[in-house]
């Protein structure tokens, strides 16, 4: 089981930042396609994504074409300054980069493969990571990095030679961990397991268990920790770790461990030509559902291979940033609960400070109550416009918010209490 709360300050935190974004990019931006799933060719895990149902065959791109595709990816606009100044008014507190994907591409400049975006093939001819790694030290942004360790590059990978590509992988790792200053969080990509892509049970025949010798896990991990002590490391590792990490869902109400849910805005990870992407309002409804969940959100977004991020999602992520200006301190730094979501919506605190994220209010009259567990309360504000009217009756805090102030997307209501509640059904 992953670590709880308070098992390491750094998993703390971790949590207490909530909100990140995450940067699918490579050179499959070139093509507008999936980034990795697209590639033709056989891949060792193709039981997790089958081609009729994640990846249409009308897309899927032959294995010599799409590992071309780096020989046109020139990333001349990308200024990662800039990027993270932008990502900072967009109310993100981390951000995760992909530094190699399924399909091998190393997006830094490691000394252990020429498929690599320092290569003189590749226009761009800059170690991007480290580039978004400085920009993020520099800012006070956490920098976290993403790798995969599935390659369906490598000719070793999963073959008789396999333990040539644990050593590659070891060794890519580490000039990560030791190059790129410090990292806050890893997210490994392991593709094995139980709910890891799609966030569900796999069907019995399509599922394939954790093998943490594919790898040689435990002493990487080991190794990991020593190189960068600060740093909490994903579940994808087939070893227990410091958070989990439901795919393309909020994850379940889970105030007590720590775990983050990742969600694209579009409709994949990575650039589209045609990107149809998600509402502000839908964003929005992810933050909320994580924080109150217990659980960190992160938003992926796909810049174009010149390193610009498509308009469509700027607009997006301008009107979610606007929200966490005015909103954002109920969701920093706090914890999920002690009010479970229910269909009402849900609750986030730190000490004896507790925000109801009311989402619905009751339909049936405009009465919502809540049990107080033999705490007392000190005081009831609205956070969102409105005043809420609310009183004390047995065990049960009643209260009322008028239809005219209340808010489609969220009516945020503050108490304070005595100390801090035990929910009961």
């Amino acid at each position: 089981m992953p670590n709880t709360f308070g098992a390491t300050p750094q998993v703390d935190q971790f949590m207490d930042m909530r909100y990140g974004l995450f940067l699918h990019w490579n050179p499959s931006s070139v093509a507008g396609h999936e980034i990795s799933w697209s590639r033709e060719g056989d891949k060792p895990e193709i039981y997790l994504k089958t081609r009729g149902r994640d990846v249409s065959p009308r897309v899927m791109i032959p294995a010599e074409l799409y590992d071309s595709l780096y020989k046109y990816f020139d990333a001349r606009d990308f200024d990662a300054p800039a990027l993270v100044a932008k990502a900072q008014d967009w109310g993100f507190k981390y951000i995760y980069l992909t530094t190699k994907h399924h399909d091998g591409f190393s997006n830094f400049d490691t000394a252990h493969n020429s498929y690599k975006v320092t290569a003189p093939e590749c226009p761009a001819g800059r170690d991007l990571t480290k580039e978004l790694a400085d920009a993020c030290h520099e800012a006070g942004m956490a920098f976290a990095v993403y790798y995969s360790q599935p390659d369906w590059h490598h000719p070793d990978y999963r073959t008789e030679n396999h333990q040539n590509y644990i050593d590659y992988l070891h060794a890519q790792v580490e000039e990560l961990c030791t190059k790129y200053g410090k990292i806050a969080a890893w997210w490994f990509d392991g593709l094995g397991g139980e709910g890891n892509v799609t966030g569900r049970a796999a069907p019995e025949p399509f599922y394939k268990p954790h093998d943490p010798t594919l790898w040689d896990a435990e002493n990487l991990i080991k190794k990991m920790r020593k190189w960068q002590p600060d740093m909490v490391i994903n579940d994808r590792c087939a070893m227990p770790c410091d958070f989990y990490t439901p795919e393309q869902r909020v994850g379940d109400y889970n105030p007590d461990e720590a775990w983050e849910a990742t969600i694209t805005l579009g409709d994949q990870w990575a650039y589209s030509f045609n990107e149809v992407v998600k509402t502000p309002e839908t964003c929005i409804n992810n933050i909320v559902d994580c924080a109150t969940g217990g659980g960190n959100f992160v938003l992926n977004i796909g810049p174009d291979r010149h390193g610009i991020v498509p308009p469509e999602q700027e607009r997006v992520l301008n009107t979610v940033g606007d929200w966490m200006k005015k909103y954002g301190h109920t969701i920093y730094g706090t914890r999920g609960g002690p009010y479970p979501r229910w269909t009402w919506g849900g609750s986030t605190h730190t000490g004896t400070t507790v925000y109801l994220h009311v989402k619905r209010w009751p339909e049936k009259g405009d009465l919502l109550e809540l049990h107080l567990g033999g705490c007392n309360v000190k005081s009831v504000e609205m956070v969102t416009p409105g005043t809420v009217n609310w009183s004390v009756e047995g065990e049960y805090l009643h209260l009322v918010l008028p239809l005219k102030y209340q808010d489609g997307l969220d009516n945020i209501v503050k108490l304070e209490f005595d100390k801090l509640p035990v929910f009961k059904g």
